[in-house]
């Protein structure tokens, strides 16, 4: 299922900008197909998200009240649950996140509801992107609670909480596959990159080249030890839109289902 906090209508948009390289190759169009069948998810799942119901002001304001209750309840139950040193990294997130969310959600009232700068809040898309980014966070901080409760190492749904969705599967030679797809900021750039890793304990590298001409890309995944998988990419520009990335520290969210595993 894909994370509360993707616009439904971000895909179509995207897809009218370059990917990054003017030269068509079996990437660009693979990511292509990806975009297509994750429009297709979204458009599925639409009714059933926030970004993608036509809210009035008021509704969407207490779509919003509704969000930021569970997310203070969700907060305190993380207090009392995660270890002191994990909780001093909830809450150094949490005052970054609201920053973010209070950007964002400026972004999508001028970006989505054509709002006039300094009237932000007098539009319905604002409000709608604080409950989704807070519904997003929500799904943070469960990760956050649920981090020594997983058998393997690497594999399962882990999130950014800005936009990106990292799946990964344990093969049976050791190496691992990997799908990684991103939305980013208020425009909505997109990223996607796949592929098979290998593992050295903590860390794991993917390296690929779009052809002779060009530098290589690297992926580098790192386990943080306090359950963040760190991303750390180098010349992914062939792989996304001009301002998104893959890097960022992912937390899991939940064991591959079915879903996932169709789209890796």
């Amino acid at each position: 299922m894909a994370s509360a906090g993707i616009d439904c209508r971000l895909i179509l948009w995207r897809m009218r900008k370059p990917l990054g390289t003017s030269r068509p190759t079996h990437h660009s169009f693979s990511m292509s197909r990806r975009f297509v069948s994750l429009l297709l998810i979204l458009l599925s799942l639409g009714p059933n998200l926030i970004c993608g119901q036509d809210l009035s002001l008021a509704e969407a304001k207490q779509a919003f009240a509704k969000a930021d209750a569970k997310l203070k309840s969700v907060y305190e139950e993380a207090k009392e649950i995660v270890p002191g040193y994990r909780f001093a990294k909830i809450q150094k997130g949490q005052r970054d996140w609201i920053a973010y969310r209070d950007h964002r959600a400026a972004g999508a009232a001028q970006f989505d509801g054509a709002a006039t700068s300094g009237k932000e809040t007098a539009n319905p898309e604002y409000w709608k992107a604080m409950a989704y980014l807070t519904d997003t966070r929500i799904e943070i901080l469960n990760a956050w609670m649920k981090v020594d409760t997983f058998a393997k190492t690497w594999e399962g749904t882990w999130i950014d909480g800005y936009g990106g969705i990292l799946r990964i599967a344990d093969n049976p030679d050791g190496t691992l596959a990997f799908t990684c797809t991103v939305v980013r900021g208020p425009t909505y750039h997109l990223g996607n990159i796949n592929g098979t890793v290998t593992t050295n304990q903590t860390t794991a590298r993917f390296t690929t080249r779009v052809d002779n001409d060009t530098p290589e890309t690297w992926l580098t995944f790192l386990l943080e030890g306090d359950g963040r998988l760190r991303v750390i990419g180098e010349n992914t520009q062939f792989f996304h839109g001009a301002r998104a990335y893959f890097d960022g520290s992912y937390l899991r969210v939940r064991e591959l289902t079915a879903e996932d595993r169709a789209e890796m």
